[in-house]
């Protein structure tokens, strides 16, 4: 009996240890290169504008990461730094920033929004995890749905067309 209460309590033990060392070190779910199409409305006194834009970000191994920022209308910028990804929060912390130019006169929010700082600059953004492809990321203004290696539409998921049926 005192053996068996031995071993009962050394896999309880073991088993508690697990699960502290499974807290502490997290299955980051952030590796790899993400595309994101993204959409926002701003409505200013008397206008509405609308901002569609592509967003890429490569984060990679050694906790650094790469960032393209475009709108429809060839406003952007490059960025890159180090972030820290938690299993529930990611913060990008920029160290280099260079913004992409259009050949014409940029708008005041065109302006606002490819400064430094100004998107997906948060600390602490959270994030959740869809599945092994797919993520949302919170942001200050709204949610952004990003896809690992491909845009969203372009997945099996959201295919429009019928499925296959091989009923041989």
């Amino acid at each position: 009996m005192n053996k068996e209460i031995r071993t009962l309590v050394g896999v309880t033990l073991i088993g508690i240890l697990v699960g502290w060392l499974t807290t502490i070190f997290p299955k980051v779910h952030l590796q790899g290169h993400y595309l994101a199409n993204a959409a926002s409305v701003i409505t200013p006194t008397n206008k509405v504008i609308y901002n569609q834009s592509s967003i890429n970000i490569e984060f990679k191994k050694n906790n650094s990461y790469d960032l393209l920022y475009v709108s429809t209308k060839q406003a952007g910028f490059t960025s890159s730094g180090s972030y820290t990804a938690t299993q529930h929060n990611i913060s990008l912390d920029e160290s280099a920033h260079e913004q992409i130019l259009p050949n014409r006169e940029l708008e005041f929010y065109e302006k606002v929004m490819i400064s430094e700082g100004s998107v997906l600059s948060s600390d602490a953004m959270p994030y959740i995890p869809l599945n092994d492809d797919e993520l949302l990321l919170v942001t200050q203004n709204g949610m952004i749905h990003f896809c690992k290696k491909m845009a969203c539409p372009d997945l099996p998921t959201y295919s429009n067309t019928e499925p296959e049926l091989n009923i041989n």
